[in-house]
């Protein structure tokens, strides 16, 4: 009677490509051209990990999955089970247009596994833990500021269409003018509540406002933020919150080779639709890191500010094209800038660098 020989795999490699939900993931695996298998299963790096080195032993496993609501914590899960997992932007798989009109998870998986096994999927960069976390008190910094404006829109509006008047002519938002909204007449006691709940939000906004940028401030002071803080903001045009914006958002300053990758990044390039000899620029990019570019704008329209030189070459801009064109060439400068003092750690100094 032969013996039944033991299942090896060495020198192969399964590609599996996830669709991952909160509940479920849906998993294709293939190896080289054969389509494996697709299943479901609760979304647990352990059991997926279990599954594939049981059924297919020594052989080498390659995930990937596209980015989302789940961040990078799938990434790190599959990495302490020894498996290579890459994290993809959705709009760069490539999908046919079948897949776009006839789309399912099920199909997605699939997808995902055969452009891995192809080698046509690009991963995005996955950030040290530590910076992925400082930079969620960052944006959460962020978006307080909007929740604040939003809320003070409120409370004007209400002014406005109640009739309400004040007795204080400039509107920003000081302690004077809070008590003023206060004491303001109102009339009935439904549109002094309503004002006073207005108020009572937006103080409670400014509060948190006010601890989420304390902490901010305590965390740039401590590494690995220390360093790269003290030579952003040499930079004309970048405090406290815009440096730490782009420290967060970037990250790494080496993972980009040159400039032209870096303003792709914060979003600083033209879309274009090119065929045969016509060429059509579409304008700035809806592609970008969106904290990024808005730090990188409200810094440049400080810098020309404070630079003379930046100045000039803003006004140079301004006789080709309006000013919304011009602050983005400014901000390329500003990027220029950021790679130069950050790469080579060295505070700014006028004439240095243009």
């Amino acid at each position: 009677m032969s013996k039944v020989k033991q299942l090896c795999f060495e020198g192969e490699t399964i590609y599996i490509g996830l669709d991952v939900h909160k509940t479920n993931w849906k998993v294709n695996s293939r190896m080289g051209d054969i389509n494996l298998a697709s299943f479901s299963q609760d979304p647990d790096a352990k059991l997926l990990s279990k599954h594939f080195k049981s059924n297919y032993p020594g052989a080498k496993l390659k995930v990937a999955y596209e980015a989302g609501f789940c961040g990078f914590g799938i990434q790190r899960s599959l990495a302490e089970q020894d498996i290579d997992c890459m994290v993809v932007n959705a709009a760069d798989v490539p999908s046919s247009d079948k897949e776009r009109k006839r789309k399912d998870d099920k199909r997605d998986a699939r997808k995902l596994s055969r452009e891995l096994a192809d080698g046509s999927l690009t991963a995005i960069y996955v950030p040290d833990i530590e910076m992925e976390q400082s930079r969620s008190l960052v944006r959460q910094r962020h978006r307080l500021v909007q929740d604040q404006t939003r809320c003070k829109n409120r409370i004007k509006h209400l002014c406005m269409f109640s009739g309400i008047k004040l007795n204080i002519d400039k509107e920003n938002w000081s302690g004077r003018y809070v008590k003023e909204l206060e004491k303001a007449s109102c009339g009935t006691a439904a549109l002094r509540m309503a004002l006073d709940l207005g108020l009572e939000e937006y103080k409670q906004l400014r509060a948190l406002l006010k601890q989420a940028t304390v902490s901010i401030r305590k965390m740039s002071w401590q590494q690995p933020f220390a360093g790269v803080q003290q030579y952003l903001q040499s930079l004309d045009g970048i405090g406290l919150v815009n440096g730490m914006v782009v420290q967060t958002e970037i990250q790494q300053i080496n993972r980009f080779k040159t400039l032209d990758s870096l303003c792709d990044y914060a979003g600083f390039v033209p879309d274009i639709n090119s065929s045969d000899e016509r060429m059509t620029i579409k304008g700035i990019t809806q592609r970008c890191n969106e904290f990024l570019r808005e730090a990188i704008i409200e810094s440049s329209w400080a810098l020309i500010r404070k630079d003379p030189a930046m100045l000039m070459k803003y006004n140079e801009y301004r006789r080709r094209m309006n000013k919304n064109k011009a602050i983005i060439r400014i901000g390329k400068h500003l990027l220029a800038r950021i790679r130069y003092v950050w790469g080579n750690q060295k505070k700014y100094e006028r004439g240095i660098v243009g």
